[in-house]
Parts: structure tokens; sequence; C-alpha cells
């Protein structure tokens, strides 16, 4: 684990903050010699990661059109900016060529605004690939087959390139029915205890990275502007049980999960699950759900705690800009008090560059104080 000053060699003390945005190949400030003054990427797991970018002094007042200045042409910026254009964003410091790209996506929306007084601006956004996937429904049908398969067969279908880090058991039977790639991608990761997003162009699907060690260590007043945890218990339950029917046995079905299944809970400190059962009334959720076999239906269960668990600690804070802090990745928070000095995961980072430099906002969750 890094301390944030050991960041400083690699990113030029953290000055001179740059982006470069690229669409359909062509850099919008090096080649289109255009003013971008703002950029933002937002990333989160299990959801599609967004970009938006404005584009100042770019209104073209005689052709009375929004035009890029290249070498030796005019580019239409509307035409350029077209919907389901391919963006590639990068945000770091120093020398642009040498930024990794954090989001590449198509863009899905664009607007702008005329004003009384002043020069119009264009504003534009879109999503990484997993937006696609999110339209249309789509019905298939596996027999005997892990989860992971199906979702490898998904990302096959919609040539996204894909990564599998679970090993998961098989199911007797996965159902797709009428529901969208994505949903069904979300339903698959509950059940192989998995999470997913789109990075470097690849679906990953694997456990989450909670046991991990962090990638910074970060104090508050010495790179942290703001954090804000925040422990709650009351969503937090000690066991759960799922009730479904197998129609091969012609029986119902039990899930059970107790406290002590839930993962990521550091030395020393209790879960949201142990806390709860010292309660005279310790809860215990109880529901019907599609399963079939005993393995499917302690599996839900277990997903289904683990879930409630993970979110008994919550936290957003904002630090100075760094690439490095992305979500499914931990930090640790140093600073906040005995409770809350201690290893986070993160869930989603939004990395942005404006008039007021760089900075990353994040939020984070854990399962245990």
């Amino acid at each position: 684990m890094r301390k944030l000053y050991e960041f400083e060699a690699d990113h030029n003390d953290f000055y001179v903050p740059t982006s470069v945005i690229k669409v359909g190949g062509r850099d919008l400030l090096r080649d289109l010699y255009l003013t971008i003054t703002s950029t933002e990427v937002e990333l989160k797991i299990n959801a599609a990661g967004r970009f938006a970018f404005t584009v100042a002094s770019a209104f073209d007042w005689q052709a009375r059109e929004f035009l890029g200045k290249a070498a030796f042409e005019k580019v239409d910026l509307l035409a350029l900016f077209a919907f389901g254009a391919e963006v590639e964003v990068s945000i770091g410091y120093g020398e642009p060529a040498k930024l990794k790209p954090i989001l590449k996506g198509i863009i899905t929306e664009i607007g702008t605004s005329f004003a009384e007084s002043g020069t119009p601006v264009l504003s534009v956004s879109g999503y990484d690939a997993l937006y696609q996937l999110g339209i249309g429904k789509s019905s298939r049908v596996w027999d005997d087959t892990q989860p992971s398969a199906a979702v490898r067969k998904v990302a096959d279908d919609n040539s996204l390139p894909i990564k599998i880090g679970v090993r998961d058991a098989k199911e007797s039977r996965i159902d797709q029915s009428k529901e969208s790639d994505r949903d069904f991608i979300e339903r698959m990761a509950k059940l192989a205890k998995a999470v997913f997003y789109v990075r470097d162009g690849t679906l990953r699907f694997a456990p989450r990275r909670n046991d991990g060690e962090a990638v910074v260590d970060i104090a508050w007043g010495e790179g942290l502007a703001s954090f804000s945890p925040t422990a709650n218990i009351a969503r937090q339950i000690t066991a759960v049980e799922v009730h479904g029917w197998s129609a091969k046995e012609g029986k119902s079905v039990i899930g059970r999960a107790s406290k002590g299944d839930e993962t990521g809970i550091q030395g020393g400190t209790r879960s949201g699950t142990q806390r709860i059962a010292a309660l005279s009334n310790a809860p215990v959720l109880s529901i019907s759900a599609a399963v079939h076999t005993q393995q499917e239906a302690d599996e839900r269960a277990k997903a289904i705690l683990e879930d409630r668990a993970q979110s008994f600690v919550t936290g957003e804070g904002e630090c100075v800009g760094l690439p490095e802090l992305l979500p499914d990745r931990n930090i640790r928070i140093s600073g906040v008090g005995r409770a809350f000095s201690k290893t986070y995961y993160v869930t989603e980072a939004t990395h942005s560059i404006d008039g007021k430099g760089y900075r990353t906002r994040f939020k984070v969750e854990e399962p245990s104080i």
C-alpha cells in the first residue's frame, strides 16, 4: 500500500492535470483545437460507466454552426458527435501521450444552450459497452450450466471480450426470459457472488476484491478534502431463508445463510450481522424465489445476505485527482477517528477536470466496523 505522497513522482507532483478526449480517433484538443472546459468520467460496479464533456468557443458566428478547425478543413461537430460515435477518454497528469484511457464508450446524448448573452456551448455524454447490453430484451435457456458460462455466452453474442474470475457451481436450469442482457448479467452476478463492469474494453465478471491491499492510504487534510462515513444496522439481518420448489424431486427446498457467511470482515471489527444478532429480536429475512435445487436456494440466500452485509458501512468523499482510484479496488482512509480510519471497498469513482482542477469523488462500503 502506498501513501498519497508516493504518487507524486508518477503524477508530476499533482500539477498540470490534463485530459485527452478522442472522438472517432480524433483528439478534440490537439487535432481540432477545441476548448474543453470540463471532463467527467463516472465509474461504478454493476453499472455502465459514463462520460461527459463540455466544448466552449466552437460556435462559428458567420456560419452559425459548431465547427472544429483541423489543419486544412473545418469539421462539423454535430456530425462528428453523432449518436454512436466512439469516444475514448483519458485523465491524468503530465504528457498527454502517456495517459491511459479510463473509459471507452459511445455518444448517447448531445445538447447545447443559446443564452441571451455569452457563447453557446456543446455538452456531450455517453456510456461504455454495458449501455448497449441494456437495450432490448432476449430469451435464452441453459441446462446444467454455470451462471458464469451463461454470462460468457451473452458477452460473446454481443462481441464483448470477457474475463471471468469466479468458480461457480452449475445450475440445473438458467432462464433468461424477455430480459435485457445487462439485467440478466446482474442477476447471474448475484448467483455467482460476483461484481461486473467494463474496463479496458473488457467485461469483468469476478468476486469483489474487498480482501485486497488498498491502492492508496490517504489522510483527511492531506489530499483527502472530505469524507462522510455512516454505519447503519437498519438493513442488517442475521439470516436469510429462500423458499422454492423442486419439480424434479417433488418437494420444497429452503436455502439458508446466516452470520459468518459474509466476506471482507477486517480483523478487530464486527460485521453488521454480528452486531444486530446481539439484539433481542435478531431479524431473519424469509422470501420466496424461483429456485429449483437446494444448491441454487443456498446460493441465492448467501447472495442476499452478502448484499445486505456489504452495505453496513457506507461513505463518500473527495480527494485530489488520482487515476488509480477505481471501483473494485480498496482505499485506506486515515485521520478520521478510530472507528472510521480503515480500509474501504470502492464502489464508485468519478474523475473530473474543470477550472478548479482535477478531483476524484468516490463512494465506498464495508461490512464491519
